[in-house]
């Protein structure tokens, strides 16, 4: 029965990531801003209902513009945050050229990194600058790579400098997946492709993504690395692991001056 119902889940969500594609194509550029965001939300929850995944929010949602920095786990993490407060991604510059999801992606005013690149860094910074003057949401994965969810990595900054120097608070999100109330795995796509994780899903009764939203940051007087460690510490003290970067803050800027892009998005 499992599979019936996954096999169902699965054919539904792509048929509707293409329907996304033609939003995007047709509509979407199209319109205002914010009725551009209601959409988007709207959308990301019914992908969210549609491939059978519970979804909940605790803590109180920042009601204006910010810096969205959260743990990533699964691909399903871009579709919980949006359902929560629609903003902007920080994305590897690969992602554009994935075959669906990076067409949506594009669509949905994505800004893409070469992480290799100090000049990308630099210019995706500036953009970043840019869009939180401008009062829109930003949604960051500083860890660097996706994780499978029973830890926290630690917080690369380097892309929460536009937070510290246009004066925009920083709001932690710690992203919880479970199966039937116990935390698992099973939502990561760590190390298996997009797609197999996307069938995992849809054939896993019983799965819920939880979004926790702790306390803002205020950013004024502080550097990247300590935001990155004051987010670091609420975000692991949420998901009940241990802290990474609590054992050196002497060499904090060793362990985090890294591009703060994800291996997978």
């Amino acid at each position: 029965m499992n599979k019936i119902v996954g096999s169902f889940r699965f054919i539904l969500a792509l048929l509707f990531a293409l329907a996304c594609i033609l939003l995007v194509l047709f509509y979407l550029q199209w319109i205002k801003p914010e009725a551009k965001r209601k959409i988007i939300k709207t959308w990301a929850r019914t992908f969210i209902d549609m491939i059978g995944m519970r979804f909940s929010v605790e803590g109180d949602v920042y009601k204006s513009h910010c810096l969205i920095v959260a743990n990533h786990i699964s691909f399903v993490d871009i579709f919980a945050l949006n359902a929560m407060k629609p903003g902007r991604f920080i994305a590897k510059s690969e992602i554009a050229g994935w075959p669906v999801f990076g067409r949506i992606a594009k669509g949905v005013d994505t800004l893409f990194i070469q992480r290799k690149n100090r000049r990308s860094i630099i210019s995706v910074n500036e953009q970043i600058s840019a869009a939180l003057m401008q009062h829109q949401t930003i949604m960051l994965f500083p860890e660097g790579k996706t994780s499978e969810g029973v830890s926290l990595l630690p917080l690369k900054p380097n892309l929460i400098e536009p937070a510290i120097l246009s004066g925009t608070p920083v709001l932690p999100v710690a992203i919880c997946y479970t199966e039937n109330g116990e935390k698992t795995t099973k939502a990561s796509y760590a190390n298996i492709s997009i797609f197999k994780c996307l069938w995992t899903i849809c054939s896993t009764p019983g799965l819920a993504v939880t979004l926790k939203v702790l306390p803002t940051i205020n950013v004024e007087g502080k550097t990247r690395h300590e935001v990155a460690c004051e987010a670091s510490a609420l975000m692991s003290s949420a998901m009940g692991v241990a802290d990474p970067m609590k054992d050196y803050p002497d060499n904090v800027h060793h362990h985090c001056d890294a591009i703060g892009t994800h291996e997978k998005a």
